[in-house]
């Protein structure tokens, strides 16, 4: 008898043990599942409003900020928004700052603060755009990334397809500007996105109904050529 119930103790004590990593593998996995979609990717997208609607107290943009990282002296945030005012027209400040670096922006990112110790914060944009696409400079060659000498950004400024949002779908500019955000300058507009295919080499194609357009930026010299793709 006393040998039955040691038996059955034992294997109570095998089931108990069994059902315990069970919960502890579910727990662990609701964790993990969770974690995975608090950083799925979400595509760019801000809602956009009209100046005039934007001048009512509901509809003014509500802006965040959120530390990102830090490239040499210069200490980068991003600044996201649920909504952006849409602008008539735009022109490049030169003298913006912008900096950059690996770092994993948020999807409705709509400027860039760079500051360093002791001196003013400096903003990317004076109109807030969506930023779609950011490659920092890349100062050594890896494995995985080629380098790059300045920063590189698509940006959407205007809902040019009307659905309400700046989103990827929008007609896109690509700038560029140096590690810490001066000398900020467009190279071209109208871009569905780029690609940087070698060192300071960047790929850049445009789209119509039709056909797709390539072309290569030569970061350094500043050299925009159209590849001769027609078939």
């Amino acid at each position: 008898m006393g040998i039955r119930i040691m038996n059955f103790i034992e294997k109570s004590n095998k089931v108990l043990l069994f059902f315990a990593a069970i919960f502890v593998i579910i727990a662990i996995g609701k964790d993990i599942i969770s974690d995975l979609l608090r950083k799925d990717y979400s595509e760019p997208k801000v809602q956009v409003i009209e100046h005039d609607d934007a001048l009512k107290e509901e509809q003014k943009p509500k802006l965040e900020k959120r530390y990102v990282g830090q490239i040499k002296e210069v200490h980068i945030l991003e600044i996201t928004s649920d909504k952006i005012i849409e602008e008539q027209s735009y022109s490049a400040n030169a003298e913006m700052m912008i900096v950059s670096s690996p770092f994993s922006l948020s999807s409705n990112v709509v400027n860039l603060m760079f500051t360093k110790e002791g001196e003013m914060n400096n903003l990317l944009f004076e109109n807030n755009a969506l930023i779609v696409e950011f490659s920092p400079t890349q100062e050594k060659e890896t494995e995985y990334q080629n380098t790059l000498s300045k920063n590189i950004y698509s940006v959407a400024r205007q809902d040019t397809n009307k659905d309400g949002y700046l989103n990827q779908y929008d007609k896109k500019e690509l700038l560029v500007s140096e590690y810490d955000g001066t000398k900020l300058k467009s190279i071209m507009n109208d871009i569905q996105g780029y690609r940087i295919i070698n060192n300071d080499v960047v790929l850049v194609y445009t789209a119509t109904d039709s056909d797709t357009f390539y072309y290569t930026f030569n970061v350094l010299s500043g050299a925009l050529l159209k590849l001769d793709t027609n078939l």
